[in-house]
C-alpha cells in the first residue's frame, strides 16, 4: 500500500494487479483495502482468485502463481513491468533462509531487478525498512493491513521474519554489510570459474573439473559454456561430480537428450542420444550409462565371470547376427528378442558384451556364454 500511495504520488501510469489466495481470514479484508484505495484513485485493478489444489509448498506455489498472473496483466495492458514492495528487512530474511537451508545461490539475499516468466520485475523500495514502509502509511493515511499468518512458526521463512523484528537497527545493518560483502566474494569467485571454465575447451580430462575448489560452478559454467540448454540444480551437478569421480569410461545421461561421455577420463557433451555405441573397459568398474550399468550384484541372467585374458571388453549395442554360445547350444540374439516379445525400438539399443575377440559373451537378461558362467560371478551388466 504504501508503494502504491507513492507510484499515485509519482504520477505513474499503472494498473494494480492481487491476487486472493483464500488461505487467512483477513485476506478479504486486504482486498476490500487495496480495492477501495483503487476506486477512489481511478487506478485500474486486476484481481485474481487462487483455484489450484494445493500442491507441496505452498508459499512456494503461490509465488509462481501470482508472477504467471502478472505476467498474464503485463501482456493484456502492454505495461513495461512489474513494481513489488519487497523491503530491506525481506533482503536479509532471505539472506538468513538462504544460509539456513545451505543453498547455493548467484547472489545474497534480493536482487534490485529481475526477469521472471519473461517480465521485467523491480523492486524500488530495497532500501527501506518495513518499519519505513509503516511510518510512510501512517503518516500520510494509507489504510494497510497486517497478515496474521506471518505470526505462524509452520514455515522457516515465517521463523526467521519474526526473529528478524525482534533485533535492533545496528544488527540489521551489520547482517546486511555480511551479505553485500558475500556477495561481491560470488561475483569474483564466478567470474573466475567463467574464465576457467571457457578455457577448458570442448573435451577436457575430468579432474579438471572434479579436483577444483568450486567444482560445481565450474560444471556449470563449462556446460553453459559449451551450450547446453537446461537449467541446473545444485543437486544435480553435485550428482554429476559424483558419477565423473567413479567413471572414468562411460556416459552420464542429461537432460534434453544430452549426454556427458567419458573415454579414458577424458570428458566432451554430446547431443541426441543414438541407440549405436560402443564402450571398451580395461578392467571391471561401475558405471551408469543411458543404455546399461555394472555393478557389482544383479540378476543370474545378467552375470558373468571375466579374467584378465578377456580384457579389453567392450560392450555396445546389438547388431543383427549376435549369437552367443550358451550351454544348451548357440542361439541368435534375435531369435531371443523374438521369443520374448522384445519391442524393436528396445532391441536397437540393447547391450552386448564382447571380449577381446569380439566374442559375444553375455547379453543382459539372456545370459552369458557357456565359458563365463560360474556360480561365483564378478561382472554384472544391467540393461
Amino acid at each position: 500500500m504504501a508503494l502504491l500511495d507513492m507510484c499515485k504520488k509519482a504520477k505513474l501510469n499503472i494498473v494494480v494487479a492481487t491476487v486472493h489466495y483464500h488461505q487467512r481470514q483477513s485476506a478479504d479484508r486486504d482486498l476490500i483495502i487495496v480495492s477501495d484505495y483503487c476506486e477512489t484513485n481511478a487506478i485500474p485493478i486486476y484481481i485474481k482468485h487462487f483455484d489450484e489444489p494445493l500442491i507441496g509448498n505452498f508459499q512456494n506455489q503461490a509465488r509462481w502463481y501470482r508472477y504467471g498472473f502478472f505476467r498474464e496483466v503485463v501482456k493484456e495492458t502492454e505495461s513495461k513491468g512489474v513494481l513489488t514492495a519487497h523491503h530491506r528487512d525481506d533482503v536479509l530474511e532471505t539472506y538468513l533462509w538462504q544460509n539456513q537451508r545451505g543453498h547455493r545461490v548467484k547472489r545474497y539475499g534480493i536482487g534490485k531487478e529481475v526477469e521472471i516468466y519473461g517480465v521485467k520485475i523491480v523492486r524500488p523500495l530495497l532500501e527501506q525498512y518495513k518499519k519505513d514502509l509503516v511510518e510512510y502509511c501512517q503518516k500520510n493515511n494509507v489504510e494497510f493491513g497486517e497478515d496474521e499468518s506471518n505470526a505462524s512458526n509452520k514455515y522457516l521463512r515465517n521463523r526467521i521474519r519474526k526473529q528478524l523484528s525482534t533485533k535492533s537497527l545496528e544488527f540489521k545493518i551489520a547482517v546486511y554489510k555480511e551479505m553485500e560483502w558475500k556477495n561481491q566474494q560470488l561475483l569474483m569467485d564466478r567470474a573466475m570459474d567463467k574464465e576457467y571454465a571457457e578455457e577448458l575447451g570442448d573435451r577436457v580430462h575430468k579432474n579438471s573439473i572434479i579436483e577444483h575448489q568450486r567444482d560445481i560452478s565450474v560444471l556449470e559454467l563449462w556446460l553453459v559454456s559449451l551450450g547446453y540448454p537446461s537449467i541446473m540444480s545444485k543437486k544435480w551437478l553435485k550428482e554429476i561430480i559424483r558419477q565423473l569421480k567413479a567413471i572414468n569410461n562411460g556416459m552420464i545421461p542429461l537432460k534434453n537428450e544430452y549426454y556427458l561421455q567419458i573415454h579414458q577420463s577424458t570428458v566432451s557433451l554430446k547431443e541426441n542420444l543414438s541407440y549405436e555405441y560402443a564402450i571398451t573397459f580395461d578392467k571391471i568398474e561401475g558405471v551408469h550409462t543411458p543404455w546399461f550399468s555394472i555393478k557389482e550384484q544383479g540378476p543370474r541372467m545378467c552375470a558373468l565371470t571375466v579374467g584378465e585374458d578377456d580384457f579389453p571388453i567392450t560392450i555396445r549395442n546389438w547388431h543383427p547376427g549376435d549369437a552367443i554360445e550358451m550351454r544348451f547350444g548357440t542361439k541368435k540374439v534375435a531369435r531371443w528378442f523374438i521369443d520374448r516379445k522384445i519391442p524393436a525400438d528396445q532391441r536397437k539399443s540393447w547391450p552386448v558384451v564382447c571380449n577381446k575377440d569380439d566374442k559375444v559373451i553375455l547379453v543382459p537378461e539372456m545370459g552369458c556364454d557357456v565359458v563365463h558362467y560360474s556360480d561365483n560371478p564378478n561382472m554384472f551388466v544391467l540393461k
